[in-house]
C-alpha cells in the first residue's frame, strides 16, 4: 500500500498560479471527489487524528524514509471505500484537508523559502471564465485571491503548516522503535481473500514499556493523545468492512453505521 508517486497523491501536472498568465481562470464548484476513486490511503496530519478516529482505521506509511499518517479508506488497492455513486463523500464522515484542498496545492521555491500555490491543470476544475460563466474566479482584480479560492489558500497552508509540525513527533516514534509492520487479511462476502499491506501501527507493549521520562516528555508535547487515537482508530477496520459489504452489495443507502 503507497500513497507516493513522482507527483503528491491525485496531482497530475501541478502549476503555480501567476495573476497577469491565469487571470480568465476561474473554479468550478464541484462536490464530486471521485478523483480520489483508487486511492486506498488518504494522507493525514496528526491535528486530523480526533476527527478522523470515528471514521478511519489510522496508520503510517514510509515516505522520504519518516513514517506518514494515513487514513484507511479502502480495503482493496485501487477501491476507495468512501465515495457515493455520485462522486460525493461518504455522508457524516469526516473528508480528510488532503481532499479537500484538491485541485490546488502549496509548492516550494527552490531554496524552500516561499511558498506558492499552485493548481493541479488536469483537474478539470479550472477552466476560462469566459467559457465558463457559473465559474468563479481566482483572482480579484487587483491580483488578490478571490473570495473564493481565499479559504482555499487557507486550508492549504493550515495543512502545510500542520505536516511540518508533525516532524518531530513522526521523527520520535521512529527512532523509539515502536513502529511494527502489520498486515490485515480479509476474506469477502462472495469468499474472496485479500490482504491489505504495506503500513505499519504503533505497538502497544512496545509503548506502554518506554522510559517514564520519555512518556513524560510526550505527553507534554500532547504526543501520547496522538497515539491514543491512532491505537483507537483500529476498532474501525470493522467499520470498514461494513462499509465494504454495504457498496458490494449495490445499497444504495449505503452509510458509515455509528
Amino acid at each position: 500500500m503507497t500513497t507516493q508517486n513522482a507527483m503528491p497523491l491525485f496531482y497530475k501536472k501541478p502549476q503555480v498560479l501567476r495573476f497577469e498568465e491565469h487571470k480568465g481562470l476561474g473554479l468550478v464548484a464541484r462536490n464530486d471527489y471521485a478523483f480520489s476513486a483508487e486511492a486506498t490511503a488518504i494522507p493525514l496530519s496528526v491535528s486530523e487524528f480526533m476527527p478522523a478516529v470515528r471514521h478511519y482505521p489510522i496508520v503510517f506509511i514510509e515516505a522520504a524514509g519518516q513514517p506518514a499518517p494515513v487514513a484507511i479508506v479502502g480495503l482493496r488497492e485501487g477501491q476507495n471505500l468512501m465515495l457515493e455513486k455520485d462522486g460525493s463523500w461518504a455522508p457524516h464522515a469526516y473528508v480528510p484537508a488532503y481532499i479537500r484542498r484538491y485541485p490546488f496545492i502549496l509548492v516550494q521555491s527552490p531554496d524552500e523559502d516561499t511558498r506558492y500555490l499552485a493548481y493541479d491543470s488536469e483537474s478539470g476544475r479550472v477552466k476560462p471564465l469566459a467559457e465558463n460563466p457559473d465559474a468563479a474566479p481566482i483572482f480579484n482584480d487587483d491580483g488578490a485571491a478571490s473570495k473564493t479560492v481565499a479559504p482555499m489558500l487557507e486550508l492549504c497552508e493550515a495543512y502545510h503548516q500542520h505536516r511540518a509540525q508533525d516532524a518531530a513527533f513522526l521523527k520520535a516514534i521512529a527512532e523509539a522503535d515502536i513502529l511494527l509492520a502489520r498486515h490485515v487479511d480479509m476474506e469477502f462476502p462472495d469468499k474472496s481473500r485479500y490482504r491489505l499491506d504495506g503500513f505499519s501501527v504503533i505497538d502497544h507493549e512496545r509503548y506502554r514499556n518506554l522510559p517514564a521520562r520519555t512518556l513524560k516528555q510526550w505527553t507534554e508535547k500532547g504526543w501520547t493523545d496522538a497515539i491514543a487515537l491512532h491505537l483507537a482508530s483500529a476498532q474501525n477496520w470493522g467499520l470498514m468492512m461494513e462499509r465494504n459489504r454495504l457498496v458490494s452489495a449495490g445499497d444504495k443507502d449505503a452509510r458509515l453505521r455509528h
